[in-house]
């Protein structure tokens, strides 16, 4: 019992939200993905910035394999 009650708050951390009701649920639906968009984009940029910093670091961990 103690295992399964773990595992559905677990679960209710990750799960996306229900679908709203009501005159704002269109509006709220794009705000989030309108979000979920922002948040990927600063990702691949944050991701895309450390990838350059490390071709322009001449003593970091690229060096040693080269």
């Amino acid at each position: 019992m103690m295992i399964t009650t773990h595992r559905h708050a677990a679960e209710g951390l990750f799960k996306r939200p229900e679908p709203e009701q009501g005159t704002d649920a269109a509006k709220l639906q794009d705000i989030r993905h309108r979000q979920a968009l922002r948040k990927r984009e600063a990702s691949r940029s944050e991701m895309q910035e450390r990838l350059e910093r490390r071709k322009g670091d001449p003593g970091g961990l690229a060096a040693l394999f080269r």
